[in-house]
């Protein structure tokens, strides 16, 4: 029995470790937390020792609520002991056995597995987490899709053909040719299900753009690749909570002030050129919040990116004043809206406060 039953679950956004994500997440009403399932991805939090420090601040901002919890890439070497503890975690040896571990400690993770060179570490860790009883999931990225057949007939042999398992598709950055990927994620899904017939699959993907100008809009192309695909059944939407894949390297200053507006199908940019700073992030707000009789704004959306955005148009300094500030008002108003996608009078159904 797993901690979710996934035929519950309308989204799973893939949230990474960072501040702007956290904060996003933990500011969300707690009928939205309670209806989404987020994957988080395991990584140091901002300038601590300790992988004690990571944990709390998922229970910071999601509670003791069931969460999907997934190793996060490599980063460069360094020497706090967060790192080692991590190469810890990432170790194959016995079965992934700290991995298994880790699990064991914290009760309200459901489990993500790991890869490995050696099948019979990787086998081992696979039956160890599913006997966890909280469910599974199996995070499959582009390298590995040839190898779509053989994993699942791993996972499948020692779940029970998949019963209570969620296989993610992660594609990465999803663009224009959302028709022809939906074909091959299409045939992706018959190959696990040929050896995991119970087993959900996610799709996930983001086409946040890296280039705005210019650009005024843009649909959110990862959810038109769902909705291309077709009626396969078990199937459950996801995405990178409206982050980029690539994480954009520092230099070059900081870029121009801008809001960023999720809708349910396309997001909506707007950009300062010529004021930098706070004024130019209020400019914007402004210019945002004055789209409420075309039917953009809407201030029936009352979450804590309403909120955010409200302030700096009134000219609050405290509210959006930075790129990390930005980033994490628009990720809290995508989370929102995605997650009632299918049911959007609900998304305006809150009645919570928020803090600064």
């Amino acid at each position: 029995m797993a901690l979710r039953e996934w035929n519950q679950i309308p989204y799973l956004p893939m949230l990474s470790l960072r501040p702007a994500e956290m904060r996003a997440l933990e500011e969300l009403p707690n009928l939205t937390k309670d209806r989404l399932l987020p994957i988080v991805q395991l990584r140091p939090w901002v300038g601590a020792h300790r992988l004690e420090n990571a944990t709390d601040r998922i229970r910071e901002a999601y509670g003791e609520r069931p969460v999907i919890v997934a190793m996060g890439e490599r980063e460069p070497p360094n020497e706090r002991p967060v790192h080692a503890q991590l190469e810890e975690l990432r170790g194959p040896a016995f079965g992934f056995r700290a991995w298994c571990e880790f699990f064991r400690a914290h009760e309200n993770y459901i489990p993500a597995i790991q890869y490995s060179p050696s099948i019979a570490d990787e086998e081992a860790q696979i039956a160890e987490l599913y006997a966890l009883d909280r469910g599974l999931v199996v995070i499959i990225e582009p390298p590995a899709f040839p190898a779509i057949g053989v994993i699942a007939a791993r996972v499948g042999a020692r779940t029970e053909g998949g019963q209570g398992v969620c296989f993610v598709l992660d594609f990465g950055f999803a663009g224009r040719d959302h028709l022809e990927v939906a074909a091959r994620a299409t045939g992706y899904i018959n190959t696990i299900r040929a050896s995991a017939a119970a087993a959900f699959v996610s799709l996930s993907a983001s086409s946040f753009p890296d280039n705005f100008v210019g650009l005024s809009d843009q649909p959110i192309y990862e959810r038109r690749l769902f909705d291309t695909m077709p009626a396969l059944g078990n199937l459950i939407y996801g995405d990178r909570g409206s982050a980029r894949v690539e994480r954009q390297s520092g230099g070059g200053g900081l870029p121009a002030p801008r809001i960023d507006y999720p809708m349910f199908d396309a997001w909506n940019f707007y950009r300062s050129d010529t004021i930098t700073g706070f004024p130019g992030y209020r400019i914007q707000a402004e210019r945002l919040i004055a789209t409420e009789a075309e039917g953009v704004w809407n201030p029936r959306l009352r979450v804590w990116g309403t909120q955010m955005i409200e302030r700096t148009a009134a000219g609050d300094m405290s509210a959006i004043g930075s790129p990390q500030k930005a980033t994490a008002a628009r990720i809290n108003l995508h989370l929102q809206r995605q997650a009632f996608y299918y049911d959007p009078g609900s998304a305006e159904d809150t009645d919570e406060d928020w803090s600064g």
